[in-house]
């Protein structure tokens, strides 16, 4: 079996035996190592999903109902204050990449949790197939075996096909779908803030210092220089990016992973037009990425940066409807002291490079990580897709997100509006 293939499923979607009596004896032994023993949420839910997985009910392996079925949530309950499926997930991905790391499991079944998913997926491992099949074409052993062994094989391939025709691509799939196709690699360019440093060591330190004695920096502390001459600042722009932007960038990417597509990551700062035009591109933060700015700039859905005396304004402004200003932060650097952010995802054809553009930018940083989890979460993709106009699959598209922000940290995107042409 191909080792990105699901198991053999009958028309209505259960898993067929023997092979699912196989997945069923390779899950006891996960769940019986040392790994899972120790918890007893990550046994539920690995069992739970991949029991729902086998009979074919996967329509309810979502985060709310399995914390309702499997956590004993209340159905109402905030997923965002309790993210107790995403959290047993995450260690489930953990527990089971230690797992197979070990010399003795490399020859098992697979079974994996994609990310961004609650649908296990079962591979049998190639190296597990490669071994007997040199085993089965030994010297002096007689042909009967290797002929069932090639049968076997070539059932397999047959079953991974009627498998892929069988089972429909996902709606966050059929979003990938161009940029993914698109011939050569993927150019990820990221956002880079405007960073300085200080040419003294000595005022740095002394700068340092007087930080570290004022936890919280409810106030300057009166230790701080008063003002810095401008020759003792050194540009860095090209050394860092943002936590929420690295966080999107590894969501991302991990999508790029998973479908074996190449990419490279290149800061904005030393991002030419010129590599934006040799292959698909993924931009991702909006105020901290020029090529971002650049590349939604003639779109309906744009940033916008104004400034009325001492009142910084940054939005997301549509062009279509100029006198929807909703969508905005005022003021909010340098504290980012907010309850909303707002994000643009976008995927065009842009006409000046000829090339697939996805962008996956916010206001700030929590804009952009709302953007990440909306590109990366099938379900998020699922519900928006239903007001998508029909042919979105191949055409461009803009959708505009609102990101709640609670003590800094940023939760579930909701949706305020999509434009297909």
């Amino acid at each position: 079996m191909p080792r990105n293939a699901d198991p053999p499923v009958s028309n209505g979607g259960a898993i067929e035996s023997p092979y699912a009596d196989q997945v069923r004896a390779q899950l006891e032994r996960v769940l019986g190592s040392s790994l899972f023993r120790s918890s007893r949420r990550c046994q539920s839910l690995l069992r739970h999903v991949t029991e729902h997985a086998l009979i074919g009910e996967t329509a309810s392996l979502k985060e709310r109902t399995l914390g309702t079925d499997v956590f004993h949530r209340s159905p109402d309950y905030d997923t965002n204050q309790d993210p107790v499926v995403r959290t047993t997930a995450g260690e489930i991905r953990k527990k089971l990449a230690q797992y197979y790391q070990q010399p003795e499991h490399e020859s098992e079944l697979r079974i994996a949790l994609p990310s961004g998913s609650y649908i296990p997926e079962f591979q049998h491992s190639p190296e597990a197939a490669e071994k007997a099949s040199i085993a089965k074409a030994a010297p002096g052993k007689r042909r009967r075996p290797v002929t069932l062994a090639v049968m076997a094989v070539s059932a397999l391939a047959i079953i991974a096909l009627a498998i892929t025709l069988a089972h429909p691509r996902s709606d966050l799939d059929r979003f990938w779908k161009p940029i993914l196709d698109a011939p050569g690699g993927i150019l990820v360019c990221i956002g880079q803030p405007n960073v300085y440093s200080l040419r003294s060591d000595a005022l740095q330190s002394q700068i340092d210092q007087a930080l570290l004695h004022n936890p919280g920096h409810a106030a300057p502390p009166a230790s701080l220089p008063q003002s810095i001459p401008i020759g003792q600042l050194v540009p860095m722009s090209n050394r860092y990016v943002a936590l929420g932007d690295a966080i999107t960038l590894n969501r991302l990417t991990a999508i790029f992973e998973r479908h074996g597509k190449p990419y490279h990551v290149r800061g904005g700062a030393s991002t030419s037009f010129s590599d934006l035009r040799d292959q698909a591109v993924l931009l991702v933060g909006a105020f901290d990425n020029e090529w971002t700015l650049h590349a939604v700039g003639q779109l309906r859905y744009t940033f916008e940066k104004s400034y009325s005396g001492a009142t910084e304004t940054e939005m997301v402004r549509d062009r279509d409807r100029p006198a929807n200003t909703d969508w905005k932060l005022v003021n909010d650097w340098p504290d980012w002291n907010i309850s909303n952010d707002y994000a643009i995802v976008s995927r065009v054809l842009d006409q000046t490079t000829g090339r697939q553009m996805v962008v996956a930018a916010g206001i700030t940083q929590y804009g952009t990580m709302g953007a990440g989890e909306f590109l990366s979460d099938p379900e998020q993709m699922a519900e928006a897709a239903r007001n998508f106009a029909a042919g979105w699959q191949q055409k461009n598209l803009q959708v505009v997100l609102e990101v709640p922000v609670v003590h800094g940290v940023a939760g579930h995107p909701r949706v305020l509006a999509t434009y297909v042409w």
